[in-house]
């Protein structure tokens, strides 16, 4: 630790009065003129026929925030107008409508939530020492509930905003998941903006990020925090992305050989063809005669006549020519001695096709 006098940064420094803490209320721009947070406006006039309005009932509403519980005195007032009579309340200053915390306040709870990936519970927590000992009242936050709704609330916010957007497509969704793991820690923390503390870094280290892309741009992404889910956790992605294109719509899904993926897609869209990913279908086939051969020049002639019709197959423009294929294959395997290799390429294509 530095020894000697050291600079004290004034900026965060508060006055204590009768063993409180006094704190500076900040300035806010509203309408063109600074006013002091939690400033009450009343309204002027009726926004319906702009009649003028006349005090109904006074109330106090208490703020959590930041500074403390704030005890704001306001009115509720109503349209003089007796074809109208309107209801109208204050307007306080860095209060969003009625709720009982400040915008800053829960700007905060946001950065702990996200910023510090703490649960509901631990974020409501910290939000409680935010405002303890700044009042005679005991440190308040909004329940974990009530932070559990406004993140609901912004998630349909984002998926009206996705319903309104165009998609251009040709009937064709694409699924995958990407497990995050060591080797993604780099890219991860380049997207992100900020690295990872170690501990950090294992809480998210095992996780898959499933997206839901048309031929030209993702539609939508899903974190599951099991690397091994079952199709009930991607039941929930599905919905969304049936509530947000109509199913009539879709005419195939794409992906890998993920159980997860094939029994939500089931589950949801029992209607919808399922077709798998050309690249994975050969990187498997492939995989087989490596694992056995070493290297495909290796695997011998009449198992890599197996091999080549195999390929051939799955890069078939037609079902004419796919069922071709299938049936050499078929009496191939059945007339001649073939590798393991091959067994378990035949026993993947029938499972597939």
């Amino acid at each position: 630790m530095a020894k000697d006098n050291q600079c004290i940064n004034k900026s965060i420094a508060k006055e204590v009065e009768h063993g409180k803490i006094i704190q500076d209320i900040p300035d806010i721009e509203h309408n063109g003129e600074m006013f002091p947070l939690f400033t009450v406006i009343p309204p002027t006039d009726c926004f319906v026929c702009g009649s003028k309005l006349r005090p109904n009932e006074n109330y106090d509403r208490f703020i959590i925030s930041s500074y403390g519980i704030i005890v704001c005195p306001t009115t509720f007032w109503i349209c003089s107008n007796e074809m109208c009579k309107k209801h109208h309340t204050d307007k306080i200053i860095g209060v969003t409508g009625s709720t009982n915390y400040s915008d800053e306040f829960i700007e905060k709870q946001k950065s702990v939530r996200y910023g510090s990936h703490c649960s509901l519970w631990n974020t409501r927590f910290a939000g409680e020492i935010f405002t303890e000992g700044l009042t005679d009242d005991s440190g308040r936050a909004p329940c974990a509930t009530t932070l559990w709704k406004y993140e609901q609330a912004q998630g349909r916010i984002s998926c009206e905003e996705l319903s309104n957007q165009k998609i251009d497509f040709n009937g064709k969704l694409y699924i995958d998941g990407y497990w995050v793991k060591a080797g993604w820690k780099k890219y991860i923390e380049a997207q992100m903006g900020r690295k990872f503390t170690i501990k950090q870094w294992k809480r998210i280290r095992n996780k898959i990020i499933y997206v839901v892309a048309t031929e030209d741009y993702v539609v939508l992404d899903f974190q599951i925090t099991n690397n091994m889910p079952s199709y009930l956790e991607l039941i929930p992605l599905l919905k969304r992305i049936k509530n947000r294109i109509p199913e009539e719509q879709i005419l195939k899904f794409v992906s890998d050989e993920d159980e997860a993926i094939i029994g939500s897609v089931k589950s949801v869209f029992p209607n919808v063809s399922h077709s798998f990913c050309v690249f994975h279908q050969l990187k498997n086939v492939t995989k087989k005669y490596l694992d056995e051969f070493g290297k495909i020049e290796n695997i011998p002639h009449y198992n890599r006549q197996i091999y080549e019709l195999a390929t051939d197959l799955i890069l078939s423009e037609s079902v004419i020519h796919l069922l071709v294929h299938y049936r050499n294959i078929i009496e191939m395997v059945s007339d001649g001695i073939v590798s393991k290799a091959s067994e378990k390429v035949f026993e993947y294509i029938k499972d597939i096709y």
